[in-house]
């Protein structure tokens, strides 16, 4: 194995540069690194994701065909995440393939397929907060949320999100580091990038988990409420009120567990390459990354399966499209006959 130190340096905190020697793993994470990827968890990754771009395909198209059974807001919402989960899987693809190929310099080609790579994790969160904000701001200003047009407030919002995203880490690009003959994402990128990537991200996972699980123990808390009061023509429609509020919070905290719970080991991780830096040019660094991304792409999996579970106009419709195989599942009702309330949820 050839362990001779490459031509590059690093700035530690004291201002002075230091040849790359003095990292401590670093012969063993460029020369011993690639043997320990085995064939078969290539396949595995590969196989994984072309399964969830697969998934994902279907419920795009699926939730594109339910303009009259879902609300504007719950499904561009939806319709946003299958896409960033169909743009991720494909990356992840493409990154599985390319990661089996050594090149001699690296380029623009490396940056650019990090930034795909990363960027729909970023359009995930984003797209998350925005439908928690959404939610409490029905529930907190009722009378502002039913002023607003919730498609085209939803269409603009979520094509800012992209754009805000996209044009994030592209700025960043220049930063990255390719001196190292590296190509990957946690070593090119700026220590503190790391630092600021889990300081952002963290809390907002706590925050969009426990405001949807505040939104779904308070419509809880209606019903009961209600239940207890004389039936008459109000309190039926307040009752109805309650329950797509419940309805609404949650899909959305369904949708927002697993991504809190496959997320947070990932930033997790970062903070760990913030606080010891000698750890990220490890080979251990690069098998806990491996398989911390991975659980990425099983969360992309697990989303179309959440949106068929929650939405019985989307089991109805999956049942048009592919009648052999959903022969077996439990009859469901007819959406038409749950339009009129599903309609609501996102103007009440």
């Amino acid at each position: 194995m050839d362990c001779t130190p490459k031509n590059a340096s690093v700035t530690t905190n004291s201002s002075r540069t230091e040849n790359l020697y003095t990292l401590p793993e670093l012969c063993d994470f460029t020369g011993n690194c690639g043997s320990d990827f085995h064939w078969g968890w290539w396949y595995f990754m590969a196989a994984l994701a072309c399964v969830t771009c697969t998934t994902n395909v279907v419920s795009f198209v699926v939730l594109k065909r339910l303009r009259s059974t879902l609300t504007p807001v719950l499904r561009l919402a939806l319709m946003s995440l299958s896409l960033t989960d169909i743009v991720g899987s494909l990356s992840y693809i493409y990154h599985t393939i390319m990661s089996k190929m050594v090149s001699e310099t690296l380029g623009i080609e490396c940056k650019v397929r990090y930034l795909f790579y990363v960027g729909m994790n970023v359009v995930t969160l984003y797209t998350l907060i925005y439908m928690t904000v959404e939610r409490l701001v029905a529930v907190v200003m009722p009378f502002l949320h039913v002023r607003l047009d919730g498609k085209k407030f939803t269409a603009v919002a979520l094509v800012l999100i992209w754009i805000a995203s996209l044009a994030t880490l592209v700025s960043g690009m220049y930063r990255l580091k390719t001196d190292l003959g590296l190509c990957l994402y946690h070593v090119m990128v700026p220590k503190t990038t790391h630092l600021l990537n889990a300081s952002l991200a963290l809390p907002a996972i706590v925050f969009i988990v426990v405001s949807n699980l505040a939104l779904f123990a308070k419509a809880k808390r209606e019903i009961v409420k209600i239940g207890r009061i004389m039936v008459g023509t109000e309190t039926t429609r307040r009752k109805q009120l309650a329950e797509m509020a419940e309805k609404a919070a949650s899909t959305t905290l369904a949708v927002v567990v697993p991504f809190a719970t496959f997320n947070t080991p990932l930033y997790i991780l970062m903070l760990v390459f913030y606080f010891s830096p000698d750890f990220m040019y490890s080979c251990r660094s690069v098998a806990l990354l491996t398989s911390f991304s991975t659980l990425l792409v099983v969360n992309s999996l697990c989303n179309p399966f959440i949106y068929a579970w929650k939405l019985q106009p989307m089991q109805a419709e999956l049942r048009k499209m592919m009648p052999c195989v959903t022969s077996k599942l439990s009859p469901v009702a007819d959406p038409n006959t749950r339009s009129t309330v599903l309609n609501t949820i996102g103007s009440n």
